[in-house]
């Protein structure tokens, strides 16, 4: 079964399964449990996701390249480490409560009313963190596309579902929120990483401007060897977290040429 096989259900919808799951677990297993287990989860994968982002750079800094055991093994670590520490800190605070002569008792309304509407608490955490990585990954495979689409390999089926998925969310939350969720993946540095790839794929065939007509001058895009390899390579996620692109979009030119492309 292909993924477009797949009915697609609005975020409102997701959502709403998503508060009723948390919401059956809010009243079945407790309410102190389920929010502190869901928040030092979301905690650690939030963390987890920010290191992701922060790999290459660090790689950059500490060895001078982009060491896979870096960017890949670092993010998994400081998830593993958070999830430790941030799970004894809420042992510490809240412990579980054992069975009181109150919860033998049924449910008033008022206590299950209120019950559910904690229950949005842990709902909002898992649909931005879920946002936060459908739009990841859509961004990823929407370089890998344009990359494909550049030395004419056809769209893939994952490829076009996870981008529909992106901008399915893109349209249900503000563009604003992704600048401070997904800073790699915003706009610019798409553009500018599908440059580089299409460059890799085809080093012979120069990268024509579409406003123009013309070459695009090999200086202004990003031509360090080690992104080459990234794209060639096909580590399109590395590519987009790396500093050189952070530092190549400082420049005028390269930000006038942004500015003129629509990729």
């Amino acid at each position: 079964m292909s993924p477009d096989s797949i009915p697609q259900i609005s975020l409102g919808t997701a959502a709403l399964i998503i508060f009723a799951v948390c919401a059956g677990f809010v009243l079945l297993r407790g309410m102190t449990r389920m929010i502190v287990g869901t928040v030092v989860l979301s905690l650690s994968a939030w963390i987890g996701f920010r290191v992701w982002q922060q790999a290459p750079t660090l790689s950059v800094e500490w060895t001078g390249q982009s060491l896979s055991w870096i960017t890949n093994g670092l993010p998994v670590a400081a998830f593993l480490i958070s999830l430790f520490l941030i799970r004894k800190l809420a042992k510490g605070i809240v412990r579980p409560f054992g069975k009181s002569p109150d919860e033998e008792k049924p449910r008033s309304i008022i206590k299950l009313a209120f019950l559910l509407l904690l229950a949005l608490i842990p709902t909002s955490l898992i649909c931005i963190i879920g946002a936060t990585l459908v739009h990841h990954n859509g961004s990823i495979a929407e370089v890998r596309a344009y990359a494909e689409k550049s030395i004419g390999i056809p769209e893939t089926t994952p490829d076009g579902f996870s981008q529909k998925l992106k901008s399915s969310v893109e349209a249900a939350l503000p563009a604003n929120l992704f600048k401070i969720l997904d800073p790699v993946a915003e706009p610019s540095r798409l553009a500018l990483a599908k440059l580089i790839t299409a460059q890799a794929d085809s080093p012979l065939n120069p990268v024509i401007n579409p406003q123009t007509g013309k070459p695009i001058p090999r200086a202004i895009i990003v031509n360090d060897p080690e992104l080459q390899n990234l794209a060639r390579d096909g580590n399109y996620g590395t590519l987009l977290r790396h500093p050189l692109l952070t530092k190549a979009l400082a420049d005028p030119q390269v930000k006038k040429l942004l500015k003129d492309l629509s990729l």
